[in-house]
C-alpha cells in the first residue's frame, strides 16, 4: 500500500510553535514575536491556544529585564512543516500561531 508522504505519524509527539505578532490594525503585517520552540502537540493544538484566549509573554529588552506583554490569539494554531532546526534533510511539524496585542 502506498501512504502519501504527507502523513506521518509523530513517534515524538512534539511541534515547533512560532509565535507571530500581527504589528497592523489590517492584519497583515507580523513580526516573529519569539524564537521557535519545542512543545507537546496537545499543547498547541489543544484549548490552550484557541481563538480569543489570553496570554502574558515576557519578552526580553535590550537591557536584558523581562517585560510582561499582553496577547490574544488571533485564530486557531495553523499546522505546517519545516527542516528540523538541528537535522538535515528532515522536516518536522509546525504550529504557527497568530496574536494580537490585547486591549488595555
Amino acid at each position: 500500500m502506498n501512504i502519501p508522504i504527507e502523513n506521518a505519524t509523530l513517534l515524538a509527539p512534539e511541534v515547533l510553535l512560532r509565535l507571530m505578532l500581527y504589528t497592523d490594525n489590517t492584519q497583515t503585517l507580523t513580526t516573529q514575536l519569539a524564537p521557535d520552540a519545542w512543545v507537546d502537540f496537545d499543547t498547541a493544538f489543544g484549548p490552550t491556544f484557541q481563538a480569543g484566549t489570553e496570554h502574558r509573554v515576557s519578552l526580553m529588552n535590550a537591557d536584558r529585564k523581562s517585560a510582561p506583554y499582553r496577547v490574544v490569539v488571533a485564530q486557531s494554531p495553523l499546522l505546517g512543516q519545516k527542516p528540523h532546526p538541528d537535522k538535515k534533510g528532515v522536516m518536522v511539524p509546525m504550529a504557527t500561531l497568530y496574536l494580537l496585542p490585547a486591549a488595555n
